[in-house]
């Protein structure tokens, strides 16, 4: 073998044996997590994003899922930024800015659904109780 050939072979053995560097965590997106939540909230959508086996309460919960989710966007929609990152992306600088209007419109259609979802089941509940009152 002359003196390049072997340089080469030894150039590629060295880079066979070498690790293969980490992958770089995954960065969490605030925006998408709220939307998520809002309208795959039943199903625990949300929880399987960031790869949180919280879903199967969800799922085991299903009757009262979409509350569950809909409380859940508001929660982390309204949590500070510095406060998510550290519970989502603890890699990733805290200062990174995930907040926008987009979450603040899930936060507000998440309000919305449910406390007319709230109302609607309280006054169902009310109509039923007392309509059995006057029987």
């Amino acid at each position: 073998m002359n003196k390049t050939s072997q340089n080469t072979h030894q150039s590629t053995r060295q880079t066979g044996s070498q690790s293969t560097p980490h992958k770089a965590a995954p960065l969490y997106n605030k925006v998408l997590f709220c939307w998520l939540a809002l309208l795959t909230g039943a199903i625990g959508g949300h929880w399987i994003y960031a790869g949180n086996k919280r879903f199967l309460a969800h799922l085991l919960l299903l009757p009262i899922a979409p509350f569950m989710g809909w409380i859940d966007c508001m929660r982390f929609g309204l949590m500070k930024d510095e406060e998510f990152n550290r519970r989502f992306n603890p890699t990733h600088p805290a200062n990174t800015p995930q907040t926008n209007g987009l979450v603040v419109t899930s936060v507000a259609l998440s309000l919305g659904a449910f406390t007319t979802a709230f109302m609607t089941l309280l006054a169902v509940l009310f109509q039923w109780y007392f309509a059995g009152q006057i029987s």
